[in-house]
């Protein structure tokens, strides 16, 4: 169903605009006589005509069956035959739950995120931006916009170097390496990668920060990760072979762990394949003055700003760093036209956007820099560990896929979570679910004080708050009643609870329906959360249970943590 309550209220009031006068709101909780809430959008409506006709528009719809005034506020009551229909379509399952119609029909969506590097497994620094931008992706797809899900690969550069010159020092490649060896393929070159940076002639291990990777990237150190660099660049056949495996093992890896998640990425592209691209801007800048060469050869772009005063470009032997190689992802021609394209990364890059975004500007001789893809930068805080690791024997706790196992056996070893598991939709997908959903409920830009436990804790964790809420669990004795009776036959739409649940059904659509416009997916997530935090607050009747059931299991799949239907 794709019309909900709310556009039945934007459609109402003819010539005097409903909606122009009033906004029509779900209350917190139930209310024993009402509904919805009226609040009015001019000042002394009490006097205002329009107002006034508007209330008596709204009024006469069908499905209102009275309006009250109560002091400043106005309350609505909805018809009960009309309340009692949409319960039972929505006591039938997902579908029945009302979306937003198609507000991003005819739309294309370039959605950026995931732009790992292929030197490790996916952390949960990676976390958080899947969590965003899968959410996103399949919102927009539910609100009827085709969505292109892109990532762009890190493969060349000087962590690139690192992680196949501790390939090599590991002593198992060529022979024997990645999961032959009984360790997952990303998880093996990550352990050579930061054995190389902790142990080799780099500054220190490397954090996802454009501080630490860019400093060791434009410093030339001539060492085994430089020289392996340079002889791929060049062309050396036996250097490419190794660079190709120790690629194709992280990717591998990773992927596995992105199905894991259940995401999936329509084109992923890689820095390497922009090399030509990083030439031709750099003779481009060099000729007409917008960049600068110094004697030891390094390229780089001055400004103007405190925040990154030089954006160094290439360095001395010719190797691009990455602000270059992000420059020639977004110059070039890759079948954006006519998309709206959006990036999902980490805040730490933010100086990196607005700097790459001027020089763009400067490149192409325009004052626009937002006139260039990606034309939304949706920029999220980093995630830092309250304690240095988990209760759990892996080697390295901050992997997803270490994460994701630990929430398994927490489950698996704790009988009422092991209930919840069994009666969950998709039992096999809990501990996913719980893992991205901890990252949607937190506001984006804000820091997340990440520790495993968090994920797990009941009323606090979306992820598994809904795993609780959506359980069809039914080992505790649930009241089957909550409806009155006339002759005999049970009504529910008289239930205060009832009426409710199927009101905030109602509200699934219109919040999901503007998140084409905000790219914001955090109000829906408070919605779920909020809705599935006040099913678990009693054991409620079979009827609101299945209405409420559907409706979270309509908002998993706006959020992505349930594959579309």
């Amino acid at each position: 169903m794709d019309i909900n309550l709310f556009d039945y209220f934007d459609e109402a009031g003819g010539g005097t605009g409903a909606r122009s006068h009033w906004t029509l709101r779900a209350p917190y909780r139930p209310h024993d006589r009402f509904d919805l809430m009226l609040v009015p959008r001019v000042e002394g409506w009490r006097e205002d005509r329009d107002s006034l006709a508007a209330l008596e528009e709204i009024e006469a719809q069908p499905w209102v069956a009275a309006l009250e005034h109560e002091g400043n506020r106005t309350w609505l009551r909805l018809d009960d035959r009309w309340l009692a229909q949409r319960g039972a379509e929505l006591e039938q399952g997902e579908e029945a739950v009302a979306g937003c119609g198609t507000p991003a029909a005819g739309r294309r969506f370039a959605l950026n995120f995931w732009d790992a590097n292929s030197t490790k497994a996916l952390h949960i620094g990676h976390l958080r931006n899947l969590a965003l931008g899968n959410a996103l992706g399949n919102a927009l797809a539910e609100t009827g916009g085709e969505v292109e899900r892109r990532s762009i690969i890190c493969d060349i550069g000087r962590s690139m170097g690192e992680a196949m010159a501790g390939v090599v020092r590991s002593g198992k490649y060529p022979q024997a390496a990645g999961e032959s060896n009984g360790v997952k393929s990303d998880h093996f070159v990550g352990y050579c990668y930061a054995d190389y940076v902790k142990n080799g002639a780099s500054l220190g291990l490397a954090a996802d920060h454009p501080a630490d990777s860019l400093t060791r990237e434009v410093d030339v150190r001539d060492d085994s990760a430089d020289e392996l660099l340079g002889r791929v660049l060049n062309g050396d056949q036996t250097a490419l072979e190794l660079w190709s495996q120790t690629r194709a093992w992280v990717i591998s890896g990773q992927r596995k762990t992105l199905a894991r998640l259940g995401i999936h990425f329509d084109r992923v592209f890689f820095e390497s394949d922009f090399l030509p691209e990083v030439v031709e801007l750099t003779e481009l800048g060099l000729r007409e003055g917008t960049l600068e060469k110094r004697v030891d050869g390094t390229v780089i772009y001055m400004t103007g700003r405190e925040e990154l005063e030089e954006m160094p470009l290439v360095r001395s032997d010719g190797v691009p760093t990455q602000h270059m190689r992000a420059l020639a992802y977004w110059l070039a021609d890759t079948g954006l036209d006519g998309t709206t394209s959006v990036q999902v990364c980490g805040q730490e890059w933010f100086a990196h956007v607005t700097c790459r975004r001027q020089l763009m500007a400067e490149l192409v001789h325009t004052s626009e820099g937002n006139g260039f893809h990606p034309y939304h930068d949706i920029f999220h805080g980093m995630v830092a560990r309250e304690r240095e690791k988990i209760a759990s024997s892996k080697k390295d706790a901050l992997l997803i896929d270490h994460l994701v196992e630990w929430i398994d056996e927490q489950i698996e070893a704790d009988p009422g979570r092991s209930a919840v598991r069994g009666g969950h939709p998709s039992p096999d997908k809990v501990a996913s679910q719980v893992a991205l959903g901890y990252f949607l409920l937190h506001t984006a830009t804000k820091r997340v004080d990440f520790e495993p436990e968090k994920l797990l804790a009941d009323d606090k964790a979306l992820g598994w708050d809904l795993a609780r809420a959506r359980s069809r669990d039914e080992s505790a004795s649930a009241p089957a009643g909550g409806a009155q009776t006339q002759n005999g036959v049970r009504q529910p739409e008289y239930h205060p609870d009832y009426r409710f649940a199927v009101v905030q059904a109602e509200t699934y659509g219109r919040l999901l329906g503007r998140i084409p416009q905000s790219l914001q997916v955090a109000p829906l997530a408070r919605y779920a959360s909020h809705l599935a935090r006040w099913r678990l607050e009693e054991e409620r009747p079979a009827h609101v249970r299945r209405v409420v059931n559907s409706t979270l299991d309509r908002a998993a799949r706006g959020l992505g943590l349930e594959a579309p239907a």
